[in-house]
């Protein structure tokens, strides 16, 4: 039998054709089924009679097959969900927020099997204190994890651990998770086998750091985790006790190798903390490949500790007390001395590769501008609408809200803007960004949803 097949942008298997022993042959349609908060097992999984979201997660007694879609209807989904559905690699099991609404887990979500698709909603804990625990634990063997929102764990936002094999964590904001000093982070990462790859997140705000590659002794050496195009700004600054523990660590206390950390985009609003540091233990790891990284603020820009093979080149390193420290190797490396900054903002768009017309923008705004001129060319079409947030204020009103028309966009900064405040509990208040820099997140608006009549096509409301 030959299998002629396609993958789509959306994470669907699109069928093209199949021959055996010289007749047509078809694979099974996949099917969309629905879930809401309001949903039972006795449902039929449409949208007029949805299951609720822990009979779809068990598959629905075999309904749910490879290749199929289940679609989550917004609203609170209260408790400890878990699954362990098996898709296909070229025919995953998609669980994806219903556009245009907000389904939100209040609880956790442990997903282990294989080939499954985990798309586009939230999860968080109103009492995290209490619920003490991950908001997702994601152990799902060829498992992608896109575009998701995390906030406020009991622990870690994401333990994205051992197997996960082959497993991606894509376009996800996460921010304000942890309870436990010095232990939770906002994605806690372990690998023995296969690959990891981490790209395209946002982190901010975790109580220790915002990524953690990490394994204690009675781990196996870790290989292979790509963190590339990841943002990570004030990690550890809502500690009570460990201010500004740090925006990624890539060490442990076992070798480590196969580590690759490229075109990160880092920022501490002081200079306390650790921006990036590689290695952990004095021990020798093996490579590790650190290319292309904006790294400004905290209290050290680059800490590398002793590896076999480190290729470090084309990093920008600025605005902290300390540029370098450990067995940093020379490479051809931008480094600033603090306070001199380009005249001009850096700006960075991150198109998403799931979604047209979604993006993250970072700005690094030098010089404290009131706006910044963006250019989405890339991103939208002409004639599409538009919302610009700021990931600090994700779920808020937009910033700006338009019809593309093929110009720059002028984004605002201010120092007026709060970060999020944890939920549940005490803690430091996180620094403010603004002006000088912040990270804003593009959509497309749902479709059929008229812009508001006398604005301004392409300004802020």
């Amino acid at each position: 039998m030959l299998l002629r097949s396609v993958w789509d942008r959306g994470g669907l298997a699109v069928l093209l054709g199949a021959t055996l022993g010289g007749q047509a042959s078809r694979a099974p349609i996949p099917a969309s089924y629905h879930v809401s908060p309001t949903g039972t097992a006795r449902g039929a999984g449409t949208a007029a009679r949805p299951w609720d979201l822990a009979t779809a997660l068990a598959g629905a007694k075999g309904r749910v097959r490879p290749g199929d879609t289940i679609w989550l209807h917004g609203g609170q989904y209260r408790g400890a969900f878990r699954t362990a559905l098996v898709g296909e690699a070229e025919r995953p099991i998609v669980f994806r927020q219903r556009a245009g609404e907000r389904a939100t887990i209040d609880g956790t979500l442990k997903a282990d099997g294989a080939f499954l698709t985990f798309w586009g909603f939230e999860i968080m804990q109103s009492d995290p204190v209490r619920t003490n625990t991950y908001g997702l634990e994601a152990r799902t063997n060829g498992g992608r994890f896109i575009n998701l929102i995390i906030h406020d764990a009991g622990t870690m936002g994401i333990s994205f651990w051992t197997p996960g094999e082959d497993a991606e964590l894509y376009g996800c904001i996460v921010y304000n998770n942890g309870t436990h000093e010095n232990l939770d982070h906002g994605v806690y990462v372990h690998n023995e086998r296969g690959t990891k790859l981490l790209a395209d997140n946002v982190f901010f705000d975790n109580l220790g750091y915002g990524i953690h590659v990490y394994a204690s002794p009675r781990n196996p050496p870790q290989r292979n985790v790509r963190l590339e195009g990841n943002v990570a700004f004030n990690n550890g600054t809502i500690s009570n006790k460990y201010r500004a523990k740090g925006n990624i660590l890539v060490g442990g206390e076992v070798p480590m190798s196969g580590m690759q950390v490229v075109e990160n985009l880092l920022y501490f609003s002081g200079q306390e903390g650790e921006n990036l540091r590689l290695g952990y233990a004095p021990l020798r790891n093996d490579d590790v490949v650190v290319q292309g990284n904006l790294i400004w603020g905290g209290q050290t820009a680059l800490r590398i500790g002793t590896w076999t093979s480190a290729i470090v080149e084309g990093n920008t390193l600025g605005g902290a007390k300390q540029l370098l420290s450990g067995d940093a190797p020379g490479g051809s490396n931008s480094l600033l001395d603090w306070p001199h900054a380009p005249a001009t903002p850096t700006v960075v768009v991150r198109p998403n590769r799931y979604e047209p017309g979604r993006a993250h923008i970072v700005v690094y705004n030098w010089s404290g501008q009131a706006s910044v001129n963006v250019d989405l060319s890339r991103v939208l079409a002409q004639g599409q609408s538009y919302e610009v947030r700021s990931v600090q204020d994700v779920f808020g009103p937009p910033l700006m809200r338009g019809t593309y028309v093929g110009d720059s966009i002028a984004v605002p900064m201010t120092a007026e803007r709060v970060p999020p405040l944890p939920v549940g509990r005490v803690t430091a208040s996180p620094p403010r960004t603004g002006p000088a820099f912040d990270v804003f997140l593009v959509t497309v608006r749902p479709a059929g949803e008229a812009i508001p009549s006398g604005r301004s096509r392409s300004r802020a409301p």
